[in-house]
């Protein structure tokens, strides 16, 4: 691969990155009620924590038995494929508070 092709990727993997981060950042407020948004962000908050430490630990263990293309390559797939997960599988569907507003 080129410089230019690298960077391309690298371009592409962090736009989808910050649209993934806006995403998840804001889907407890528009998917749960309002009294249940603050407890969704705390155990989606507890699940990020957790998935960071796992995934120190495995860069580290991928690192050490092969080197870190793997790990270049596994970042940069992620927030591509998650943000394409979310548009997909996330509908805007109406709540029962949408349907009361129309009649």
């Amino acid at each position: 691969m080129d410089l230019w092709s690298i960077t391309a990727c690298l371009a592409v993997s962090t736009l989808c990155y910050a649209a993934l981060s806006t995403m998840v950042l804001n889907l407890p407020a528009d998917i749960y009620p309002t009294h249940s948004v603050a407890s969704v962000s705390g155990m989606s908050g507890t699940g990020a924590g957790i998935g960071t430490i796992v995934a120190t630990y495995l860069t580290g263990v991928v690192a050490d038995r092969y080197s870190f293309a793997p790990i270049l390559v596994v970042a940069s797939l992620v927030p591509p494929v998650a943000a394409l997960a979310v548009l997909a599988l996330v509908r805007n569907t109406p709540t029962s508070r949408d349907l009361l507003n129309q009649i």
